[in-house]
């Protein structure tokens, strides 16, 4: 943990903004209501343009690219980069499968190189500050992957990355399902991820110290959160729990959503000395 800190921070991001207008009103609602305070832009989701329309309305809330090589759509043409996507024009849904191409494939690497680069372009003509980026499944702890995305983080002078390093210690006693994929997460992802932080670090870029999600992917809570901040408390740090709200009724979001405006959860924060801030408010 980072001993610089002397209480306990919270970052709370909701991925995928820009995906749809379910998640664009889910976003919207839990800034403007609720604890969000950073949100991950898909620059290629099918309502972009509500999006980033909303965020320019919200500017207390940090908006980040969330770079996207897996399931959703690509900036750049089909024709440039045949060999990321299937046959109806979306990356591929496995990102295992992205992580081997990319490894051995050559054509792959820089089809890959394109498509980052035209993502982080398309970003910064969007006039929102760039400064921070993360990426969907968290496919950039590949080593190569990382060094490609690092490459145009410097160009565009980002601050901050986020490295998806969860501490066991303090989720893992309350994230009780999933125990297979939590444990491949837990041993693969510990090691990728120290050396992600150690690259960045050179060079003067800043992370939180954890991040929660991980191993309760797409079921958050507000039972979850409040028993999150329990365990939180005390710890000294900057931490990011990132989210997938929808605002629509039955939506695998939905709980997502109630956790982020729910009066419990902003009273847990305050009774826990747990002071929300976004990646902005830690760069140096």
């Amino acid at each position: 943990m980072n001993n610089k800190y002397t209480r306990t921070f919270l970052i709370v991001t909701a991925d995928d903004f820009g995906r749809s207008l379910s998640v664009n009103r889910a976003v919207e609602k839990a800034a403007r209501k609720g604890v969000l305070s950073c949100a991950s832009l898909i620059i290629s989701g099918k309502e972009v343009g509500d999006a980033i329309r909303t965020a320019k309305d919200i500017p207390s809330l940090q908006i980040a690219l969330h770079l996207t090589l897996t399931e959703w759509s690509p900036v750049s043409s089909r024709a440039s980069i045949p060999d990321l996507l299937t046959k109806d024009g979306r990356f591929k849904k496995s990102p295992t499968q992205v992580g081997l191409s990319l490894q051995f494939n050559k054509d792959v690497e820089k089809q890959i190189k394109k498509e980052v680069a035209a993502q982080f372009k398309a970003f910064a003509e969007t006039g929102l500050p760039f400064r921070h980026v993360d990426c969907h499944h968290h496919l950039y702890v590949h080593p190569k992957l990382f060094d490609i995305v690092l490459e145009q983080a410097i160009k565009y002078e980002l601050k901050s990355i986020r490295i998806p390093n969860e501490p066991w210690e303090i989720s893992g006693p309350i994230c009780k399902g999933h125990a297979v994929r939590n444990f491949f997460y837990r041993n693969v992802f510990t090691r990728l991820v120290a050396k992600c932080r150690k690259k960045i670090r050179s060079l003067g870029m800043v992370s939180s110290d954890g991040v929660f999600g991980l191993y309760q992917t797409e079921q958050i809570t507000e039972d979850w959160v409040l028993m999150l901040l329990d365990r939180l408390q005390g710890t000294p740090g900057t931490f990011e729990l990132y989210t997938h709200p929808e605002n629509e009724a039955g939506s695998r979001g939905e709980k997502e959503l109630k956790a982020l405006i729910s009066p419990k959860v902003k009273n847990k924060l305050e009774e826990k000395g747990v002071k929300l801030i976004r990646y902005r408010d830690i760069e140096k």
